[in-house]
Formats: structure tokens, sequence, C-alpha cells
């Protein structure tokens, strides 16, 4: 017998002794020594589930990223995955999350900002109010397209002055704004951000979100200056033109630009002779010179005479006496409801700063004060004072901080209060459905059962809010990436493949 055939034999024995005693081991009912866990062990799932998530936000494209996250069970309080997640990091516009979570609790899904017109004089017999027609705001935002119902309040508080009998103002239109402090910028906003719509002013008095539309089309020929038109008219801004056709194919850029409390607004760029119009939103300087323009112009559609000017009340000598005049119309806000619907499921920065400062109280409102209400009342739902360094409402200001913790921590306190947590989840966009969410995680076992919001600024990204797994467990999470230098649409890939993982999760 050769030394190749007797070693043979050798090891053929061995690995049949193994098995008998193995066989052996089994048939007398002992556990063999080193048990493999089973698919279905909870354990097993979790710790499955977080190598998982940790593998995505290891992708070396990130190396220079820093990612803060925080995860945990709504049903059990367990925590799923954490990476980071004390870490101080800019939120974006997971700020706004904060700002509508403590408007929701101290005024009440159902508050209203309430404006009131006022007459300095009475209306004699022949319709002529002899005095002026003053218009006294708290914030209502709601004066805009998003608001269907609202967007034409000017011409019903026009018909109900008319039905009073009104057809002559013989003194001034008055925008009383008094009631929140200006300028109306939230503090740490970049100067260069505030000739933008989305850095749009806040104020007593809003309409049209304070913004107005720039469209921009070509000239009849290259070389020709571009053709612009803005809407609503009455904005007080004075555009200055400098964007030039060119040739058919060619690439369409144009930017805008103006320095703060100027009224010049500075358009240039190229657009090609054969390009469809495009849209640029600008900032107004003066959202109460917006709102008077666009009310003077109803109560002209119904019949309404103003002779004197449209005037924000700090351009009169002599304020009205508060005590001598009559209450015309008293007008109701959308419902705070709807207000955070559409300043987290858009996004919308004035809302967002408009709901922070109607928490102050006082008159005129601060946002500092309002933030001393946000802070104390996070102080109650147990969130630390070193967790997050809040600046805004809106997350527009880079001297805003929170944690990952914290914002979970935040989502969970209204999970569990019954008053908040349906209203509060509905107002967060959807995954693949609604909102900016709408075209992420689309055809994914995600859509339809994540609600979240969204956060953008330069080199800053991120997304906290709700997601149901494959068995119905409701998760928090918070996912906020900071310093990145990679295209934000892999950032976005990254984390909506983790939110995807949260959704597929299952313990069984």
């Amino acid at each position: 017998m050769s030394r190749l055939t007797r070693r043979a034999r050798a090891i053929t024995g061995a690995l049949v002794a193994v098995l008998t005693i193995g066989l052996g081991c089994t048939s007398r009912g002992s556990a063999p020594a080193a048990a493999i866990p089973s698919v279905s062990d909870p354990l097993d799932s979790t710790a499955r589930l977080s190598r998982a998530l940790a593998t995505l936000f290891d992708d070396e494209r990130f190396e220079h990223a820093a990612w803060a996250v925080d995860v945990r069970s709504l049903t059990t309080g367990e925590t799923l995955f954490t990476r980071h997640a004390q870490a101080l990091m800019v939120p974006a516009s997971n700020q706004k999350l904060l700002s509508a979570a403590v408007a929701a609790e101290h005024l009440g899904w159902d508050y209203r900002f309430t404006t009131r017109l006022l007459a300095t004089g009475s209306i004699d017999a022949h319709g002529t109010l002899n005095g002026d027609l003053v218009v006294v705001g708290d914030g209502d935002p709601s004066i805009n397209p998003r608001h269907p119902e609202r967007w034409r309040v000017f011409d019903d508080w026009a018909q109900a002055l008319r039905d009073r009998g009104l057809r002559v103002v013989s003194g001034h239109l008055v925008g009383d704004d008094n009631t929140m402090a200006e300028p109306g910028w939230g503090d740490g906003w970049s100067w260069d951000d505030l000739a933008f719509g989305y850095g749009a002013p806040y104020g007593a008095l809003q309409y049209h979100e304070n913004q107005i539309e720039v469209l921009i089309g070509p000239g009849l020929e290259p070389g020709a200056r571009a053709i612009v038109a803005t809407a609503p008219l009455g904005s007080g801004l004075l555009v200055d033109n400098r964007a030039v056709t060119t040739a058919v194919g060619s690439e369409t850029r144009m930017r805008i630009a103006r320095l703060p409390s100027t009224i010049h607004l500075l358009l240039e760029g190229e657009i090609a002779l054969d390009a469809a119009p495009i849209t640029q939103l600008a900032a107004v300087d003066n959202p109460t010179r917006l709102y008077l323009s666009a009310f003077r112009e109803a109560l002209g559609r119904k019949g309404i005479v103003v002779a004197g000017s449209a005037l924000d009340i700090d351009e009169l000598r002599t304020p009205p006496d508060s005590s001598a005049v009559t209450e015309l119309v008293v007008d109701r806000s959308a419902p705070l409801a709807d207000l955070i619907d559409v300043s987290l499921k858009w996004s919308r920065n004035g809302y967002a700063e408009t709901l922070l400062v109607a928490l102050s109280g006082e008159k005129p409102a601060t946002a500092a004060q309002g933030l001393g209400v946000l802070i104390s009342t996070l102080r109650g739902w147990n969130v630390r004072d070193d967790e997050y360094l809040p600046r805004d409402g809106s997350g527009l200001s880079r001297y805003d901080y929170v944690s990952a913790r914290m914002l979970t921590t935040v989502l969970a306190h209204l999970w569990s209060d019954a008053r908040h947590r349906e209203a509060f989840r509905s107002s967060l966009p959807v995954a693949g459905v609604s909102g900016s969410l709408a075209e992420r995680m689309k055809d994914t076992s995600a859509t339809g059962r994540v609600w979240a919001k969204t956060g953008t600024l330069s080199n800053v990204r991120t997304l906290s809010g709700y997601v149901l797994t494959r068995d119905d467990e409701p998760l928090v999470f918070s996912i906020l990436a900071n310093h990145y230098r990679t295209p934000t649409t892999e950032v976005d890939d990254v984390t909506d493949r983790a939110i995807v993982t949260l959704s597929q999760f299952s313990r069984r």
C-alpha cells in the first residue's frame, strides 16, 4: 500500500469518528459546544442591522464627512444603531422640527394669527372714511398660493368694507407691523442668502411669503438683453437687468444679488435664445410695502379708492391713537396645523421663523424671546442644554447646532403624547409620496412608511423622523451629515439606503 493511500484512509477514518461522536451527542440530546445563532434570534437580527448600517456610513467616499446617527425603537426604547449621536452638528432645516414642536405645545394645533382692519375716523353718509385705514397684523404667513382658501383674502376684506358702506379713504392705507421686531432676519443668516426667496425677512404683515417671482426669458436675438418681468407688483425693488441673450443651444446661467436693506436687485447671466423662460425667487426689502400694495389693488377691484399713500406705520410722524379707532374687520389665519404642515412638508423658512417669534407672547415679539420659550420647553422634555444650540427657527443659520440624540428625544416625546403624535407625523414629508421626500425612496419598501424632515445647506444634509419596520414596529431616527465634499446626491443615496434598510428590519 502506498504512503498516499495510507494517508487518505487515515483522514477518512478521522472524519468518520468525528461524525459518529457528533451524531451520538445529538442523539443523547446534548447541545453542541458552539451553537450557531438562528436567523430568527432577535439579538442576531439587531446585530445584522447594525453591521449593515455601519457599512453604509463607512463608505470611503465620505472620509472627510462627519456622520451623526441615532436610531431607536419607539416600542421598546432600545437603541438599534448609534454613531456620534451626541456630537453637535449643523441641522439645516431639521431645526424646523423644534420650532414646530414647541409651537404646537404652547399655541395648540388650532391656534390662528389675527389681523384687524381699523379706521381712525368715521365713515360718513357718502361712504368716505375721514381718516386712515390701518391694517394691524401679528404675523399671519398664510396669505399666499400655498393656502388656496386664503390666497384671495384681500378681496374678501375689501368686499366686507364695501358692505359696510366704504367707498373712499381720505387718508392713508397704513400697515402696522410693530407687533414683531424688525428686520426679520435670523441670527447667523448669511448676507448673501438675503437676496433669495428662502432668505426673505419675516414680519407682522406677510404676503406671498415676502418674495417675488422674477421671470426671465431670452431677447429677440443673441446679444440682446433678456426680457424680465416680476410678480406680484408693488415689491419696491428696482431690477438692474444685466442678463443677456446668447446663441441657440448655449448654457443658461443666471444669478441674482442684493445688498441687505437696499432695493436694487441685480440680475446677471446668460440665457440661450431657444431656452424656455426661467424663474428666480427674490426676497423683498420691506414685506409691509408688498402687503399694502396688494391690498390696495384689492380695494380698487371692489371700487374703494385710497386718496393717500400706502405707508409703513414707521413712516408716519404720529402713530394712530389706538384708543380712538373703530374696528371694521377681524380676520383669522389658517390654523397652526396647516401652517406647520407647510413649514415641514415644504421647508418654508418664513413660516418656521414666524412660529418661533409667535412663542414670545410679548409685543414687539422677538426671536430671542421665542428661543427662551423653546429652551424651557425642551428642558421639560428631558433635553439637556448641552445637546443643542438654537439661534433661529428655520435652520438657515449656521450658528444652529443639534445632536442626533437630541432630535430623536424630541421626536420620541411627540410620539408618546396623544395630543401630538398623529398631527405631527402627518405634517412631515412622506417618502415617495409628498413634500420634500416625494421623489426619494420611491418604489422601495420605505415608500409611504417614512415620515421625516429634510435639511439642506452647503455641505450639510439631514433627515430625521419616523419609519415603520417590516413588522410595523415604529422607529425614530436622525441622520445628520456635515462637512462632506461629495455631491449631495451621493449623501442622499446613503441616507436613503439606510432608511430602506430600517424599513426592511424584522425581529422575526
